[in-house]
C-alpha cells in the first residue's frame, strides 16, 4: 500500500468509526499534502503549530495570552482595527503584537500570519 493509500485508509477508518485521527496520522496527512501543495511553507507552519499544541515542546516560542487572543481573532477574519476595538487597545498595540507573533512563529509576513492563523483557528474552534 502506498503512503497516500495508507493516509486515505486511516482517514476513512476514523470517519467510519466516528473517531478522530491520531496526532501521528494527522501529521502524516499534512506531510502528504505538503508534497502535493504549491504552498509548502503554509503546511510547514501548520505542522509546527500542531506539534506545539500537541506536545508543548520545550524551548519553543510560545505566544502570550494577548498574542494568542489576537492570533485567534486574525484567524477568525478580523482586521487590526476591528481587533483593537474588540480588545479595547490601540491599533499600534495590535500592530506590535502582530509583529511579535510573526517573529515568534517564524512567518514571512502578514499574509502568512493570516493563512496560518486561519488554519489553526479552523482546527481549534
Amino acid at each position: 500500500m502506498t503512503p497516500t493509500q495508507q493516509i486515505i485508509s486511516a482517514i476513512k477508518l476514523a470517519e467510519k468509526n466516528n473517531t478522530q485521527l491520531t496526532t501521528e496520522d494527522t501529521i502524516a496527512v499534512f506531510r502528504a499534502v505538503k508534497n502535493m501543495s504549491a504552498n509548502k511553507e503554509l503546511i510547514d507552519k501548520t505542522l509546527y503549530l500542531l506539534l506545539l499544541v500537541e506536545k508543548k515542546l520545550p524551548n519553543t516560542p510560545t505566544l502570550s495570552t494577548r498574542e494568542t487572543q489576537i492570533f485567534n481573532l486574525i484567524g477568525i477574519g478580523f482586521n487590526s482595527k476591528e481587533i483593537a476595538t474588540i480588545l479595547n487597545i490601540s491599533s499600534a498595540t495590535v500592530a506590535t503584537h502582530r509583529k511579535n507573533i510573526i517573529k515568534k512563529l517564524g512567518l514571512t509576513g502578514s499574509g502568512k500570519l493570516k493563512e496560518t492563523a486561519f488554519q489553526y483557528t479552523q482546527k481549534n474552534i
